[in-house]
């Protein structure tokens, strides 16, 4: 399924949920649930470009090798070569205790400090932060001026999540 099909069911919903709220009910409840769709949906549109970029960015990056090649690279932060092949029997439980729990420790500091920025990009995104902040604004301003109706709001917010995880359980299946 295509970006633009998705988008196609989003717009297909939020048009049928805007007609039921103004035939039903009243200008208010249309009100309170288009901000919170279309804060719902820029929020997750967000996130998915935000992450496809992180995940393809860092797909770009990786390159497929042989596992025997050694470079100067594999050479410095593996200089014992202990994520090679390993005769288990030259070595004590102890001592693989310990090799195992100094590269975790090392590998723990470094792996953290790169997926917080490799991260933060995906995070950022433009759709997502204006996506927050429609949803901030316009919380706000239903309920300043009033025209907060809760059960509304939650019910817009909910389309994107819901229709999502439907679309997401059905993908799954086929």
């Amino acid at each position: 399924m295509k970006i633009s099909d998705i988008l196609k069911i989003f717009v297909a919903i939020n048009v049928v949920a805007s007609i039921i709220a103004i035939v039903l009910f009243d200008f208010i409840v249309l009100l309170n649930l288009q901000i919170a769709f279309f804060s719902s949906f820029f929020i997750v549109i967000g996130s998915f470009v935000g992450y496809r970029n992180n995940i393809l960015k860092q797909s770009e990056d990786f390159i497929v090798k042989d596992a025997n090649d050694r470079d100067a690279i594999d050479t410095i932060d593996d200089k014992f070569d202990l994520y090679g092949e390993i005769n288990e029997n030259e070595l004590s439980d102890e001592d693989i205790k310990k090799i195992v729990q100094d590269e975790k420790d090392k590998i723990k500091i470094k792996d953290t400090l790169s997926n917080t920025i490799k991260s933060f990009k995906a995070t950022t995104s433009i759709y997502r932060i204006t996506g927050y902040v429609i949803l901030v604004v316009g919380f706000f301003f239903l309920n300043n001026n009033h025209f907060l109706n809760p059960i509304a709001y939650l019910l817009g917010f909910l389309i994107v999540p819901i229709m999502a995880l439907f679309m997401n359980l059905k993908y799954i299946k086929s």
